[in-house]
């Protein structure tokens, strides 16, 4: 008579696949992957509000005399579209982004080194 062996079930380690998907998971989350994607999300709507600046500078610049603005606001704008386009989008794209994504895949590692400051880098972003 044979005797049927029982495995325990192995404990499968918690990443981005097999966490929840709830709001909370993603303001919360450790993984570089999901904090780059919220990266992503947050740099995409800076560059969004930028070019809406730009499309009004373009409106306002349809005429020579720009009726649309007064010139002091017209100088606000532009500066404004400057800085959200710069310091916004430009700067931390690449860095943030693609160093949060690709980086630790491309050097095997599991994750980053402080995956709470990663988060908090984030938070300090937005």
């Amino acid at each position: 008579m044979t005797a049927a062996t029982v495995e325990a079930p192995i404990e499968s380690r918690v990443h981005y696949l097999n966490v929840h998907y709830g709001v909370k998971s993603w303001l919360l989350t450790t993984d570089h992957k999901r904090i780059a994607l919220l990266y992503l999300a947050s740099i995409t709507f800076f560059f969004f509000v930028g070019g809406a600046a730009a499309v009004l500078i373009r409106l306002n610049l349809i005429e020579p005399q720009g009726l649309l603005f007064e010139p002091a606001t017209y100088n606000k704008l532009f500066s404004m579209h400057g800085i959200i386009m710069v310091f916004f989008f430009l700067i931390p794209s690449i860095p943030a982004v693609l160093g949060n994504f690709l980086v630790p895949m491309m050097v095997g590692a599991r994750d980053l080194a402080f995956p709470r400051l990663n988060l908090l880098s984030w938070y300090v972003f937005m």
